[in-house]
């Protein structure tokens, strides 16, 4: 049957093509259980091509029907007959009328609706957030707790909630919010924000996307723990669970905590894919650049048009270098906008993104500002640009209306990802009801299928004597295996480090913990007594904090590629914590490196510049300076009790928060730049909660004397649904200042 299917796909593009026999082919490929997915496919790209089969549409709309593919019944024909109505009116949300469920989707909506734990292993494009959607629009969950790998899926997720449930629900994705009692409650959190909230009690339903992250990919590493410490805790918290992710063959582990659970691992595809491979060899820049624009020519003659296309490579240097090369190729039109402005204005018009913007082309990796990342993407849905160059950021989840993939490097960072991973990549080719037929372009040979990249293992159920100290110390008493629990009393009786703080720094491995300890149990009476303050830190107080910082978070600063030495990590820490703003920092930081590199190296230095800021300051060395307050505190009670404890919560709030208030920080995870924040931030608005000022800003944007254009336009894109950006309401200002 295979045979049939790829003969009846190239027989389409033919000219004498026989839309009755491709018909025929579907119909018994969906009637066979092994081939249904190709029959599937089949009916999409007859949907992809439909004056072909205007003859046959009665024919076309069965078929459709038998596919399960019963949106597209609604959005692809004019006319039905009263029993495809009917058909409709049973896969219609009762909640939702506007959306109607394909055959998968329904399935699992019953099933978590009866009550069911389900684990849905399904491709991209299969819609599995629509499921949590239609939850929600059935009102019968009233706390939620929905787990996303990263900020950016938090802002993601957040909006596409608050658009159509922020009147019945409240959105809790900061950790400065805090649920009003009485109020349904969605949490929208990545797995760290789980573990510090204490008010994850009584929930009714939690939602993990991308349960894959989950297993250990050789070295346990601290996002897997942390993840891994927040099922636990959801676990014991919540009734029922709905585990999201893409493509594979098994679970294990989550079989051992007393739970029944569906595992649907389901291959139903909503678009279909194009895939052509050129196996160039990984080392062949050239002929890879020559086939990138080759590609990208093709597709611009087919369509009159570049269609939207990813460019998915291996890290942000290669980004660059992609953007760099494509620019001079003039592959797409020059923009010349008010954000382009804005871009060279506040970074440079050196960096590669602002180079790569300007050309028409979007760069999108992990060491960009938030909202520079979310505008990106929001530029390529509305197609204002074509090309969007990824990372591995692409993989993450993030939704894009992208036609076309080119899987330029099988690699992330320096090394290979394996064949589960590659077709994740692939996934984001095509997008229901947007385009039918997806094309993916993979330049290098496409890695090997292997039994470890279709399976996924959880450690918190398959614990064993390598599990790591901090996880058993992070997640609930109850699971930990009976295997390793002497081993782990053993541990607690003989370390330093007490039981609390091992939970509440579970991030840390514990040979950290332990190193610290003796770090500060070991320094002189003068040097104790230097670190024991609060507020802002002396010289001396900053070198015995950079060494803390050295000596356990160089796994951290080593991963992050950024190779400190001690003065060049005291000298940035100084500069940003006594930094006015954190605009000056930048532009102070920008200033040097164009008056101090060459020019081909001042992009490179930008974009580590922003690394350190998003990875070092925003993340590192706020767990540390909490680990290491901690750790003084601790010391003190026992060597020192008359001496003033150590408080580093101002310290932790500049850094963590980008030198802005809490409430604040928490406007730009939501996409307003912190240039747009600083012009209007007061101490009058830093105590107002978040769920206030979000309103104050979306009701009072226009107003304020001290935004341009181009700043309403990031407060009405990130704050606003696309309904409601004409929306008008009085003002908050009396409650603000109140």
């Amino acid at each position: 049957m295979r045979n049939n299917f790829e003969v009846e796909v190239a027989a389409l593009r033919s000219d004498n093509f026989q839309p009755f026999g491709y018909l025929k082919v579907a119909n018994e490929l969906l009637s066979n259980p092994v081939q249904e997915r190709l029959g599937r496919e089949l009916i999409i790209r007859a949907l992809n091509e439909r004056t072909k089969f205007d003859s046959y549409e009665k024919i076309l709309k069965g078929l459709v029907r038998k596919a399960g593919l019963y949106p597209y019944l609604l959005s692809e024909f004019d006319s039905r007959t009263a029993y495809e109505d009917f058909v409709l009116e049973m896969y219609r949300s009762d909640h939702a009328p506007e959306f109607v469920f394909h055959s998968l989707q329904f399935r699992i909506y019953r099933l978590l609706l009866a009550g069911h734990n389900v684990v849905l292993s399904a491709p991209t494009s299969m819609g599995k957030s629509a499921i949590v959607d239609a939850l929600l629009a059935n009102g019968d969950y009233r706390r939620i707790v929905i787990v996303v790998p990263t900020i950016a899926l938090i802002d993601e997720t957040r909006r596409r909630i608050c658009a159509k449930f922020s009147e019945h629900y409240d959105v809790i994705h900061h950790t400065s919010q805090v649920p009003r009692k009485k109020k349904r409650t969605v949490y929208i959190l990545t797995q760290e924000r789980v573990n510090e909230r204490q008010d994850i009690k009584n929930i009714d339903l939690f939602i993990i996307d991308e349960f894959y992250k989950l297993a250990f990919h050789g070295a346990p590493d601290e996002r897997a723990i942390a993840l891994n410490i927040a099922l636990s805790k959801l676990l014991v918290a919540s009734k029922q669970f709905y585990m999201i992710g893409p493509n594979i063959d098994e679970i294990r582990g989550l079989g051992n905590f007393n739970k029944k659970y569906y595992f649907i691992p389901a291959n139903f595809n909503t678009v279909a894919v194009n895939v052509s491979e050129y196996n160039i060899k990984p080392n062949d820049e050239a002929e890879k650049r020559s086939c990138l624009l080759n590609i990208l020519e093709v597709d611009r003659n087919k369509k009159g048009g570049q269609g939207q296309t990813i460019i998915y490579c291996k890290s942000p240097h290669a980004a660059a270098e992609i953007a760099r090369f494509l620019a001079s190729a003039a592959v797409s039109n020059e923009l010349d906008s008010g954000y382009v402005k804005w871009v060279c204005k506040n970074y440079s018009s050196y960096w590669s993104y602002s180079i790569a913007i300007s050309n028409g082309i979007g760069i999108h990796h992990g060491a960009l500002p938030r909202a520079i990342q979310q505008h990106t993407v929001e530029m390529f849905n509305r197609k204002e640009i074509s090309l969007l160059i990824c990372t591995s950021t692409i993989i993450e989840g993030v939704n894009t209306n992208a036609e076309n993939v080119i899987i330029y490097d099988n690699r992330n960072g320096v090394g290979s990802i394996d064949r589960f991973t590659h077709n994740n990549i692939k996934g984001r080719a095509g997008r229901m009801k947007v385009h039918f037929v997806g094309n993916v372009h993979c330049l290098e040979t496409v890695p090997v299928d292997t039994l470890a990249s279709r399976v996924v293992d959880i450690p918190l159920g398959m614990q064993d004597e390598s599990i790591p100290f901090n996880m058993l110390a992070g997640i609930d008493a109850g699971h930990i295996d009976p295997i390793v629990a002497e081993r782990y009393e053993t541990f607690l009786s003989t370390n330093l480090v007490p039981i609390w703080m091992l939970k509440k720094h579970s991030s840390f491995h514990t040979d950290q913990l332990k190193e610290l300890v003796e770090f500060v149990e070991g320094l002189n009476v003068n040097d104790f007594r230097t670190l024991c303050f609060s507020g802002f830190p002396n010289a001396s107080a900053v070198e015995l904090i950079c060494v803390a910082l050295r000596l356990i978070a160089s796994p951290s600063l080593r991963n992050s590629s950024l190779h400190f030495d001690s003065e060049e990590l005291k000298n940035k820490f100084t500069a940003y914590l006594f930094a006015k703003t954190h605009q000056d920092y930048v532009n102070a930081a920008i200033e040097w490196l164009v008056e101090n590199r060459a020019t081909s190296e001042i992009s490179d230095s930008i974009d580590r510049e922003l690394k350190i800021i998003r990875n070092i300051f925003g993340f590192t060395i706020p767990k540390v300076l909490s680990l290491l307050e901690d750790t003084i505190n601790f010391v003190r009670e026992a060597r020192a009790p008359n001496v003033q404890a150590a408080k580093f919560n101002l310290m932790m709030a500049i850094f963590e928060n980008n030198h802005l208030p809490s409430n604040f920080a928490a406007l730009e995870e939501m996409g307003i730049p912190i240039q747009t924040l600083e012009k209007i931030q007061s101490e009058r608005l830093a105590k107002v909660e978040l769920n206030v000022l979000v309103r104050y800003f979306s009701w009072n944007f226009n107003n304020f004397e001290l935004f341009d254009d181009l700043d309403k336009d990031f407060v009405r894109n990130a704050l606003l649904p696309s309904a409601k950006r004409t929306r008008e309401g009085p003002t908050l200002w009396q409650r603000v200042s109140d």
